[in-house]
C-alpha cells in the first residue's frame, strides 16, 4: 500500500470536507439558510468534489498521473466487457428492487428522466468515486484484502458525509444517519466488487450515478429491514461472483 498517496488523499479529501461542508453547516443552522442560498450551493458542491480534488492533487504529487488530461483518461475508461456493465445493472437492480419490495415506493420523476438525471448526478455523486474507488479501495485492499478494505472505505465514505445531515435543503437532512451508514457499507460491497471485476473507475462512477439518478424515479424511505437484507444479499452476491472471477481468470 502506498501509504504517503492514501494518507496525502484522506487529508485532502477531509481539509475541504469540512471547510466547504462544514462551513456551509454551520451557517446553514446559525442563521437558518438552505442550500439553495448561492453561496451555500457553491459550498455544497465544492465540498462534494473535495475526494476528486484530492485524487488529482495526491495522484500527481505521487507521481501516478503526469498531466489533468492523462488524469482525466484514467477517470473515463468506458472499454470495458459487457460482463462489467451488467455487473452494473445487477448492483442497481438489488438496490432498488428489495428496497422498494420491503419499503413500498412511489414514483418521483418519469423513467426517461434518467436520461438527463444520470449525468447530472456525475457533479452530485459519481465524481466521488475517481478518490475512493481509483485510490482509496485499491490501495487498502494490497494491505487488508478485499473485505477489510471495503469496510474501512465504507466507513470513511460514511463519515464523510456526516456534515451534510445538517445542511438545511439538502436531502441526507430528513435521513436517518445510522442508515445511511449501512447503505453507504452495501454501496461499497457492490462498487468495490465492480472495481475489482472490471479494473477501472468508471464503472463505479456510473452505477453511483444511476443510483443517485434513480432515487429520483423510485422515491423509497429507508427501513433497518431493507438496509440489512440488502446488506446482506449484496455481500453475498459480490462474494460469489468475485470467487467466480477468481476460478474463471485462474
Amino acid at each position: 500500500m502506498n501509504k504517503k498517496l492514501v494518507k496525502e488523499f484522506l487529508i485532502i479529501t477531509f481539509v475541504i470536507m469540512i471547510i466547504f461542508w462544514g462551513g456551509c453547516a454551520l451557517i446553514s443552522q446559525s442563521f437558518d439558510i438552505t442550500v439553495n442560498n448561492i453561496f451555500l450551493r457553491i459550498m455544497h458542491i465544492i465540498g462534494g468534489f473535495s475526494p476528486t480534488i484530492a485524487s488529482y492533487i495526491s495522484l500527481k504529487r505521487n507521481g501516478k498521473v503526469k498531466s489533468f488530461k492523462e488524469w482525466l483518461k484514467k477517470i473515463f475508461d468506458i472499454k470495458h466487457n459487457v460482463g462489467t456493465y451488467l455487473l452494473v445493472v445487477l448492483f442497481v437492480l438489488i438496490y432498488y428492487l428489495l428496497g422498494c419490495l420491503i419499503n413500498g415506493f412511489e414514483i418521483g420523476a418519469p423513467i426517461f428522466m434518467i436520461l438527463v438525471i444520470a449525468p447530472m448526478v456525475l457533479v452530485g455523486g459519481g465524481n466521488e468515486e475517481v478518490g475512493w474507488r481509483m485510490i482509496l479501495q485499491p490501495e487498502l485492499e494490497k494491505k487488508f484484502g478485499f473485505n477489510l478494505a471495503t469496510i474501512l472505505t465504507g466507513i470513511t465514505w460514511w463519515l464523510w458525509h456526516f456534515p451534510i445531515f445538517f445542511i438545511k435543503g439538502t436531502a441526507n437532512i430528513n435521513m436517518n444517519y445510522f442508515l445511511f451508514g449501512i447503505m453507504c457499507l452495501t454501496l461499497s460491497y457492490a462498487l468495490a466488487t465492480i472495481r475489482k471485476i472490471s479494473k477501472g473507475v468508471f464503472p463505479c462512477i456510473l452505477t453511483h450515478c444511476l443510483i443517485n439518478g434513480l432515487s429520483a424515479i423510485f422515491v423509497f424511505n429507508f427501513s433497518l429491514l431493507s438496509c440489512c437484507v440488502s446488506l446482506i444479499v449484496t455481500i453475498v452476491t459480490s462474494l460469489i461472483i468475485l470467487n467466480m472471477n477468481k476460478r474463471y481468470t485462474s
